[in-house]
């Protein structure tokens, strides 16, 4: 009876918005369309699981009446193609930024006047490097960051715990590992957001530190981050280990670029930088440097 009642009521609202003059037709489309403003708004940014996150697009795609699976096959393949920004490209997006005034948490480099620097490990983890790598560091007393994808930690939670363990901080690099401008803008938050809870759920902390794929941003990444209390770390070495261009390629394009406040970009998950590792922390060690976290760097800016 109640629902019923309910049911009259609305029946009733309705006819009365019928026969509404015009001036009060207008506010009720307002209404509406505030009311359906707000529903948009909310379910751009509602959390969701990392379990939901690709059931959300394909939800949202089945919303505007497209086939998912050929939008979703298009929008992945967009998605995943990452455009590694050099060090040039991130310093020139900094200064235009810088010139028109566009202001949001970001770290490029430490403290040029300490001769300090800070290693960072992007991509993992794995269970086949992620190990050998933490190894390396623990032999070496070196501290670093792993910036980890959010449906691999998920794999992987054990490994989490372990570099967390260790010293090192771990910062948000996504949960699917995609290059947020070929997103569309209401996915931007869902990729950063799924990523964090994964992380909070394993570490009992929301991250704080977040790097985009490829280093890749523009306004609404950078809007999104900041929103979420995020600090977006990016680098000023970049040797383009990816790539897998040798050894010794790998070693002196990273020492001819090393400085005070430095920030190394290398990745988990490729063999050639595990290789190297050991010979990189030794002379960089041999010339005075004290690897830190970022975290600990930030706390020296």
């Amino acid at each position: 009876m109640h629902m019923k009642n309910k049911s009259l009521h609305l029946i009733e609202t309705l006819t009365s918005l019928k026969i509404l003059k015009l001036e009060g037709r207008r506010i009720a489309v307002c209404i509406i369309a505030g009311c359906l403003l707000l529903l948009c708004v909310g379910a751009a940014l509602a959390a969701p699981t990392p379990a939901q996150a690709k059931l959300t697009l394909t939800k949202v795609y089945g919303a505007t009446g497209t086939d998912p699976a050929v939008e979703l096959d298009k929008y992945w393949q967009n998605a995943k193609k990452i455009v590694h920004h050099s060090v040039l490209e991130i310093m020139a997006q900094h200064q235009t930024e810088m010139n028109r005034g566009v202001v949001f948490n970001k770290l490029i480099h430490g403290d040029t006047g300490r001769k300090e620097i800070a290693l960072t490990f992007d991509d993992g983890p794995h269970t086949d490097f992620t190990p050998k790598i933490l190894e390396i560091l623990k032999k070496y007393h070196v501290k670093a960051t792993f910036f980890v994808v959010g449906e691999m930690a998920e794999r992987n939670p054990d490994l989490i715990k372990d570099e967390i363990a260790d010293g090192n901080s771990v910062g948000n690099h996504t949960y699917h590992h995609v290059n947020l401008t070929r997103l569309p803008i209401e996915y931007v938050a869902t990729e950063i957001k799924a990523c964090g809870e994964v992380l909070k759920s394993i570490t009992g902390k929301a991250p704080h530190l977040f790097r985009p794929p490829g280093g890749d941003y523009d306004k609404d990444v950078a809007i999104a981050a900041h929103s979420l209390n995020y600090t977006t770390v990016l680098w000023t070495d970049d040797p383009g280990d990816y790539a897998s261009p040798g050894d010794s390629t790998i070693t002196s394009r990273l020492m001819s670029r090393v400085n005070n406040g430095g920030i190394i970009l290398i990745h988990d998950g490729v063999q050639q930088t595990v290789d190297i590792l050991p010979d990189i922390i030794q002379r960089l060690k041999a010339q005075g440097y004290k690897f830190v976290t970022i975290d600990e760097m930030l706390a020296h800016k």
